[in-house]
Formats: structure tokens, C-alpha cells, sequence
């Protein structure tokens, strides 16, 4: 593996991204205007229930957080297999694991440069950010590993079934937060639903939000199992991805999409 093959694939995606006007107001835009929606929502329900307020502008704070890091690697992997560009980069001597890595990186500083941002504004609206910051710097960084898991994981998907699963980019994360129980206790889920949010990679992180939002402690606990959860995604997300990587190739879909 080389460092100088990720720079360059790093290199080349933030041209891409300072280049394509859509792309910045992509990753800009929808974040910025979500917590500023919920921000005033929350001082509105204050007059009703200051709590609920809060739980929602801190949950979409960590579901924008961890919805940029994983969508962004994930965008930038199909922009190179739309223009076909796939194919030059993996034949000038970028591993695949150079490759998914740059991607990772590129959508990795993004979303902490954003989040920073909504963090800041979120703050303003009330949200007892800033007093539990060093919980909230924890948080993202397991919610980051769920997203880099994820990622990888739909990148790999994407190279062994084909461009048309490129929705998997955009939709897997919708799909994995409502089953993670975003805004409610997972107690009140039927029992046998329940074991779904168990393996779910953020419901312990939306659990640790509520309760930043609520003032409530926060157990070891929760903390080390949403971190195991989260190193599980990662851990099962490499191999996975490199045998999707052979099975393109023994299929011929690494062909066919990459050129």
C-alpha cells in the first residue's frame, strides 16, 4: 500500500468536488439546513417540552454526522463509475484498498468539518453540547466507525452486483437509522422486533444522544457496547469487501462497470 496512491485519489476527489458546484451544496446545504430547521423547533417546543426539542436537534446532529461520512465515500466511488473513470484509476497501480481508503478519508473530513459547524450552531439552539464535550467527541467517533463500515461495506455491494445498486449509497443509512430508534426507547418496540435495534450500529449512540439532551448519566455500558457494535461493522466490513472485490472480477462486473 502506498501513500502517495491515496493522496492522490484524495487529491483528485476534492478537485471533483470544488469543481462540481452541486457537490458543495450537497454537503453543505441539506446538514446546515437541518439542524437550523430543528434548531427552531427546538426553541419553539421549549414552550411545550424543552426535552423533546433537544433530543431531536442532538439525534439529527449524530444521523447528518454519520449519514455525510458514510454517503460521501459512497458518492464519490459512483461519480467514478458514471464517468467510467473507475478503470484508470485501478489500472495506474491504486490498490483497492488505496482506493476505498482515500474515499474513506475524503468523506471522513468532510463530515467532521460540517459537524463541527452544526455543532457550533446546535450549541447556540440550546443543546448541552459543549458541557459534555469530550462524550460528544466519543459518540461521533463511534458513530464515524459505524459510517466507515457501512461504507465499505455498500462499496463492495455496488462492485460485485453492479451501477444499478448504486442506490444502496444513498438509501442503506435511512434504513439502518429507523431501525436503530432514532427518537424512542427501543422498550417500547414489540419483543420480537427488539433484537433488531441490538445489532443495529447507532442505536446506542441515539440512546447516548437522549440522554446528553435529557441531562441524564450515560452508562460505561452503553458506551463500550455501541463501540464493540461499531468495531464489528468495521472488522466484518474489510473482508467482505475484498471478496466482493474477487467475485466482481471472477464474474466480470469489475469489467463492466469500471469501464
Amino acid at each position: 500500500m502506498k501513500l502517495n496512491n491515496i493522496l492522490a485519489i484524495i487529491a483528485n476527489d476534492y478537485r471533483i468536488v470544488r469543481k462540481v458546484k452541486w457537490r458543495i451544496l450537497e454537503v453543505t446545504y441539506f446538514p446546515l439546513s437541518t439542524v437550523l430547521i430543528w434548531g427552531l423547533f427546538s426553541l419553539y417546543s421549549r414552550a411545550y417540552a424543552v426535552e423533546a426539542g433537544l433530543i431531536v436537534l442532538i439525534v439529527n446532529l449524530f444521523w447528518s454526522f454519520s449519514q455525510l461520512a458514510q454517503q460521501e465515500a459512497n458518492i464519490l466511488i459512483m461519480e467514478d463509475l458514471w464517468t467510467s473513470s473507475l478503470r484508470n484509476t485501478l489500472t495506474s497501480g491504486v490498490s483497492q484498498t488505496e482506493y476505498i481508503l482515500a474515499k474513506l478519508f475524503m468523506s471522513s473530513l468532510t463530515a467532521v468539518v460540517v459537524a463541527s459547524v452544526l455543532m457550533v450552531i446546535a450549541n447556540a439552539f440550546g443543546a448541552p453540547l459543549s458541557a459534555r464535550l469530550g462524550t460528544v467527541v466519543l459518540l461521533a467517533g463511534i458513530s464515524l466507525l459505524c459510517s466507515i463500515g457501512l461504507a465499505v461495506i455498500i462499496a463492495g455491494t455496488v462492485v460485485m452486483l453492479g451501477r444499478e445498486y448504486g442506490f444502496l449509497s444513498w438509501s442503506t443509512m435511512q434504513l439502518l437509522v429507523f431501525l436503530s430508534a432514532p427518537f424512542y426507547s427501543p422498550a417500547i418496540l414489540p419483543a420480537a422486533a427488539r433484537w433488531i435495534t441490538e445489532i443495529m450500529p447507532f442505536t446506542y449512540v441515539f440512546q447516548a444522544a437522549r440522554a446528553i439532551a435529557t441531562g441524564a448519566p450515560i452508562p460505561n455500558g452503553m458506551l463500550v457496547h455501541a463501540f464493540v457494535i461499531a468495531m464489528i461493522y468495521v472488522v466484518a466490513a474489510w473482508p467482505y469487501y475484498f471478496w466482493a472485490f474477487r467475485r466482481a472480477k471472477k464474474t466480470g462486473m469489475l469489467a463492466r462497470i469500471a469501464g
